[in-house]
């Protein structure tokens, strides 16, 4: 039973007896440390995990509409987010992460999210208050955050 769903792979016919989980959260055109490979070794024997991290991504891609590759990243994306139970939303220190503030920003009030914001993130004052308005729960790490996803008995 397949449970790792990668970009652009077709989540249509996924495994739904099993919840699923989004990872979002800081890539920064794979600057960032590659935290999904982690995700996906512990929460895959409990979760159908859809990863974003594509395997054949390639920085020269113009991000634009009329790039169809960029276009079916996104959209894979977006469809991934609206059909996913949950979604961790991790933000690296060392990072921007523009695109994981967007997606926050959309998904706020979905009662999916479970995020974690390292120290010195340069906008984690921001994410504190909406995760505290959106009563969006908050994990000190990715570690503690697995451990609270493992133990979930639903």
């Amino acid at each position: 039973m397949k449970t790792i769903y990668k970009s652009p792979e077709n989540i249509e016919n996924r495994n739904k007896t099993r919840k699923s989980i989004f990872l979002a959260g800081s890539i920064e055109m794979d600057l960032a440390v590659n935290w999904q490979k982690r995700s996906e070794e512990v929460l895959a024997r409990k979760y159908v995990i859809f990863n974003p991290r594509r395997d054949s991504w390639s920085k020269g891609w113009e991000q634009s509409i009329e790039n169809p590759k960029f276009k079916e990243q996104v959209n894979w994306e977006l469809n991934a987010l609206e059909q996913s139970d949950i979604i961790i939303m991790f933000f690296a220190n060392n990072t921007k992460s523009p695109i994981s503030l967007l997606e926050l920003g959309l998904f706020a009030h979905s009662n999916k999210m479970k995020v974690v914001v390292e120290d010195g993130f340069w906008r984690k004052g921001n994410i504190d208050i909406v995760c505290e308005r959106y009563q969006i729960e908050q994990f000190d790490s990715l570690e503690v955050l697995y451990n609270h996803l493992l133990e979930d008995k639903e």
